[in-house]
């Protein structure tokens, strides 16, 4: 038994956290059914006449006149809702958005790059670490933004401000594509020839933990652009609007991101132009562009 489950987990070495990972899917899905307060103006304003309403049996007393209630759709009528084409015709709204577009390009493609940079051979530049070794760093990384977001984020935006915190998370991704090459040449200075011994392996884990650690501190950039894309808008009826045009380009960064680096990193590594270093320069060159725009907002 235990034989043929080993067998399974072979032929299908992905399902368990694809499993998972639906799972906790399906569970975000019905808590957001269930759970989630409606916030579409019409039904709103239906549910709140419908609560001063009450029950309409008529009594002793009772005054049958129709009674006028002002509902959120009297509201919305004071305060139009701008259409995407006039939002993206606002400065900060535009700011706000291609601000975001980096992060979600820059941190996409951070998070693609690096785990092909540390399965790399030594020889191609790369760390020529194992698959479990690379899930244990991604593993200890995630837990360092769990508390980086709960704990981090909320005291220095109280101490510094969102806005000077977001452009510091955004200078924090050119320090990160300035320690992926530095990491490389340590790592061939240190182990050439050694076919990844263990022998000095301390300045390849002090790389390593410079190049996630800062990236994981950059990552509190994107609190900071939830709430600066909610202050960019005109007001309270576009925040939707606002939203949605920011996640929207974000998932078009988010979709291009890993082909362009990916990619890039393999022309990088097959052509050696410039030591194999390409990558690294373009994605410096976007870093230091994202970091340009934020200090703008």
């Amino acid at each position: 038994m235990a034989s043929h489950s080993a067998d399974d987990d072979s032929v299908q070495p992905f399902f368990l956290p694809c499993f998972l990972s639906s799972v906790i899917t399906l569970c975000s899905l019905i808590c957001a059914i269930f759970f989630l307060e409606e916030t579409l103006p019409s039904k709103v304003a239906a549910m709140h006449q419908q609560k001063l309403l009450g029950d309409d049996t008529p009594g002793y007393g009772t005054n049958i006149a129709p009674l006028k209630i002002k509902t959120a759709d009297a509201d919305m009528k004071e305060a139009r809702v701008p259409s995407a084409i006039e939002l993206l015709s606002i400065p900060q709204v535009q700011l706000a958005i291609i601000v975001g577009f980096f992060l979600s390009f820059i941190c996409t493609a951070w998070e693609t790059v690096f785990i092909l940079f540390a399965y790399t051979p030594i020889s191609f530049g790369g760390l020529q670490r194992t698959p479990a070794q690379i899930g244990t760093l991604l593993s200890a990384t995630g837990l360092l933004g769990i508390f980086v977001s709960l704990f981090g984020f909320p005291m220095l935006a109280r101490r510094i401000g969102t806005r000077s915190l977001y452009r510091v998370c955004m200078s924090l991704w050119v320090a990160v594509f300035v320690f992926f090459p530095m990491t490389g040449v340590v790592a061939q200075w240190t182990l050439v020839g050694e076919e990844g011994g263990s022998a000095l392996l301390g300045p390849i884990w002090i790389g390593v933990a410079l190049i996630l650690g800062t990236g994981r501190l950059a990552s509190m950039a994107f609190p900071a652009n939830m709430i600066t894309v909610k202050e960019a808008a005109p007001n309270q009826q576009s925040l939707g609007a606002m939203f949605g045009l920011s996640q929207s380009f974000a998932c078009i960064a988010r979709a291009s991101s890993p082909a362009f680096v990916s990619s890039l990193f393999a022309f990088s590594v097959n052509s050696q132009i410039l030591g194999g270093q390409i990558v690294w320069l373009v994605m410096l060159g976007i870093a230091i562009s994202g970091f340009h725009f934020s200090r703008r907002l």
